[in-house]
C-alpha cells in the first residue's frame, strides 16, 4: 500500500514535534536535580567559551578530566553555543542533548527508510522511539550516549544510502563514524564493530566502487589519528581499565585465587579466563531479559512497586510479529537487510556487557533502533490487517490501540514526574543546588566555607562533588579558578578548594571550635544530636522529606554574636 509522500510528510512532522515536546518540557526541573555527570560538563563547557581552557587549565582538550577518568570532548565544545544563548543553568546544560535527542528521531525515520523501503514502517519507529521511555529518559539528562546514538545512525544511514542509490557519501558516513568515537565511550567499541560488519554484509556492493569507498577509509584513518593517540595514553586507557568487567565486585573475588596447589585439569577447566568468560556471557544475555526490558528496566520506582521497562508492554506483541515477519515469514527485509538488522541487536549490548555494571541503559542505547524497528514492522502489519476485517472490529481496534498507548505513555509521566523525584531526589544530588547558592550568598561573611561530600540516607559512603555544584551555580569566572593558587591541577591529588571554599570531610568533634567557619554537610558529618539549634541556619531536605543537609556555623562564632 503506498502513502502520499505529504501525508508521510504531515505525520513524520507530528511525530518529531510530539518528540520534542516530550523531552523539553519541563526539561530543567526534571530530573529533579543536575548529576554530578551534568554540573561537570556543563561548567567544562562554560569555561572553554570563557577561557579556551577546561576547569583544570588544558587548552581545548581531546579528552576531558572527571572524576576519577577522562570524559570524550564532543559533547562538551557541542553544549558551547545552548550556554551561550540561555547561560550556565539546567536548561543551557540539557538543551543540546534534548535536541539531539529529538533529531534522532527524524534521522531515524530516514534510516529505517532506506533499510526497509517502506514510509509506514519508518514512520511507525520514528513513532515507537518518540515515545519511548528509554530515550526519552536518557535524551533528559546531559549524556554523551544520545549524541553518539545520533551520529551513528547518521553514519548508518549514509554508508546504506552510498549502497542503494550509488551516492558518493562514504566519506561524510565516515565522519559521523568517527565523531562517535570522540563522543562516548561505549561508542569505541559499538562503532569499530559496526563498520566492521557492514564492510562485511555490503562488501559485493561496496568492491565496486572503489574509488568512492577508498576516499571514505582515507579520510576516516586521518580523522581517526587523535583517537588512537587517546586511546594509548592514559587519557583513553583509564575509564577502560576502570569499569571493564574484571573490576565488578561480583567477580573480582573469584579471579586471581592461588593456582599453586591446583591440578592440572582445574587449571585448564576452572580459570581465571573462563570464569570471566562465563560471568560476561551472563551480563550479556542479562540484556535481553523480558523484564528487564518490559517490566522495570527505566527503574523510576523503588522496590517492589511497579515500574516500567525500556519498552511499553504494548510494544511486545508487536515486537514480536516483527520478529517473525523478518525470520520466519522471511518478508519486508532483503538479505544484506536482515543480516545487518540481527547483526544490530546482537552487538548493541556488548559495550555495555563488557562492563563493571549490570542493565546499564546508557551504554546499551545502541541498541534502541533496531528494536524500535521491530516494533515498526509488527505495528505496520497489524495495521494493514486491520483494513481486512469488518467495519466494527476495525473501529474496536483503530480505538484501544492507541488508547493503549496513551495509557502506557501517561502511567510512564506519572512515574516520572511525580514519583521519581520523591523516591530518588538523593540520587541525583537533590539539595546542592540549594546549598551551593546559599553558601555563595553567604560567601563574605565567613573566613572558612566547608563542605562535605558524604551526603544521603543510606550512610556516609555515597559522596558527591560539591565543588563542581558550588563552581556551576556561582558562575565563578572559570579564569580565576584556573588561576587560584589553592585549587591545585596536579592529576592524581589535585585539590578543588579555591576562595575561601573548603570541600573536606567534616569532623564535628574538632571542627566545631573553628572560628569563622560556615559549615555545609549531612546529618552524617554534622550529627544533630550534637547542634545546638541556634547553630543550625539551615536544614536542606530531599524531597521525600528526608534531611539531606545541614548548614551550621561554627560554635564560636555563636558565641561571639551573642555576646555583641
Amino acid at each position: 500500500m503506498k502513502y502520499s509522500k505529504k501525508v508521510i510528510l504531515f505525520f513524520l512532522i507530528l511525530t518529531v514535534l510530539l518528540g520534542g515536546l516530550l523531552r523539553f518540557w519541563k526539561l530543567a526541573s526534571y530530573p529533579i536535580s543536575l548529576s554530578i555527570d551534568e554540573v561537570g560538563i556543563g561548567y567544562d563547557s562554560y569555561s572553554i567559551l570563557k577561557t579556551g581552557k577546561d576547569q583544570w587549565g588544558e587548552s581545548f582538550p581531546l579528552a576531558f578530566r572527571s572524576i576519577g577518568d577522562y570524559k570524550p570532548p564532543v559533547l562538551e565544545y557541542l553544549m558551547i553555543p545552548a550556554i551561550t544563548v540561555f547561560g550556565l543553568n539546567e536548561f543551557g546544560t540539557r538543551f543540546t542533548v534534548a535536541l539531539f535527542g529529538t533529531l534522532t528521531i527524524l534521522f531515524t525515520f530516514l534510516l529505517i527508510k532506506q533499510i526497509s523501503k517502506n514510509d509506514l514502517i519508518a514512520l511507525l519507529s520514528s513513532f515507537s522511539l518518540s515515545i519511548s521511555p528509554w530515550h526519552l529518559q536518557v535524551s533528559r539528562m546531559t549524556s554523551e550516549s544520545v549524541v553518539a546514538l545520533f551520529f551513528i545512525i547518521i553514519g548508518v544511514w549514509l554508508f546504506l544510502k552510498s549502497v542503494h542509490e550509488k551516492k558518493n557519501l562514504y566519506w561524510l558516513s565516515a565522519i559521523f563514524f568517527c565523531l562517535s568515537l570522540y563522543t562516548y565511550h561505549s561508542a569505541r567499541l559499538f562503532t569499530p564493530v559496526m563498520v566492521f560488519g557492514l564492510t562485511i554484509i555490503y562488501f559485493k556492493n561496496i568492491i565496486k566502487e572503489k574509488k568512492r569507498i577508498i576516499l571514505g577509509i582515507l579520510l576516516g584513518l586521518i580523522l581517526v589519528i587523535p583517537f588512537v593517540y587517546i586511546m594509548l595514553t592514559p587519557l583513553g586507557r583509564t575509564r577502560t581499565q576502570s569499569v571493564f568487567i574484571s573490576k565488578d565486585i561480583e567477580i573480582n573475588s573469584q579471579l586471581n585465587v592461588n593456582n599453586s596447589r591446583r591440578t592440572i585439569l582445574n587449571k585448564i577447566f576452572d580459570n581465571n579466563f573462563l570464569t570471566l568468560f562465563n560471568f560476561w556471557t551472563k551480563r550479556y544475555l542479562n540484556y535481553f531479559d523480558f523484564s528487564y526490558i518490559f517490566f522495570e528496566g527505566v527503574n523510576l520506582s523503588s522496590i517492589k512497586l511497579p515500574d516500567v521497562g525500556l519498552m511499553y508492554l504494548i510494544e511486545l506483541p508487536f515486537l514480536l510479529l516483527g520478529l517473525w515477519q523478518i525470520i520466519v515469514n522471511k518478508k519486508i527485509l532483503g538479505r544484506q537487510e536482515l543480516i545487518l538488522v540481527i547483526f544490530w541487536v546482537l552487538i548493541g549490548p556488548l559495550a555495555a556487557s563488557l562492563a563493571n555494571n549490570e542493565q546499564h541503559i546508557l551504554r546499551n542505547l545502541t541498541t534502541i533502533p533496531m528494536l524500535q524497528f521491530l516494533v515498526g514492522i509488527g505495528l505496520s502489519v497489524f495495521i494493514l490487517k486491520l483494513f481486512r476485517i469488518s467495519l466494527a472490529k476495525k473501529l474496536l481496534f483503530f480505538c484501544l490501540t492507541p488508547l493503549l498507548f496513551i495509557v502506557s505513555l501517561v502511567y510512564y509521566c506519572d512515574l516520572y514526574y511525580v514519583h521519581y523525584p520523591i523516591q530518588f531526589s538523593e540520587y541525583w544530588s537533590y539539595g546542592m543546588k540549594e546549598a551551593a547558592l546559599f553558601a555563595w550568598d553567604h560567601q563574605k561573611e565567613y573566613k572558612n566555607i566547608i563542605i562535605d561530600s558524604s551526603f544521603g540516607t543510606q550512610g556516609p559512603f555515597t559522596v558527591s562533588t560539591p565543588h563542581l555544584y558550588v563552581y556551576f551555580y556561582g558562575k565563578y569566572d572559570p579564569w580565576l579558578l584556573q588561576t587560584d593558587p589553592l585549587h591545585d591541577k596536579e592529576p592524581n591529588k589535585g585539590s578543588a578548594d579555591f576562595l575561601n571554599f573548603s570541600f573536606r570531610p567534616i569532623y564535628w568533634p574538632v571542627d566545631r571550635y573553628s572560628k569563622n567557619t560556615l559549615f555545609i554537610g549531612s546529618p552524617w558529618s554534622l550529627p544533630p544530636e550534637d547542634l545546638d539549634k541556634a547553630k543550625v541556619i539551615k536544614t536542606i531536605y530531599f524531597k521525600n522529606g528526608a534531611t539531606g543537609f545541614l548548614i551550621v556555623a561554627s560554635l564560636e562564632d555563636k558565641e561571639n554574636t551573642s555576646q555583641n
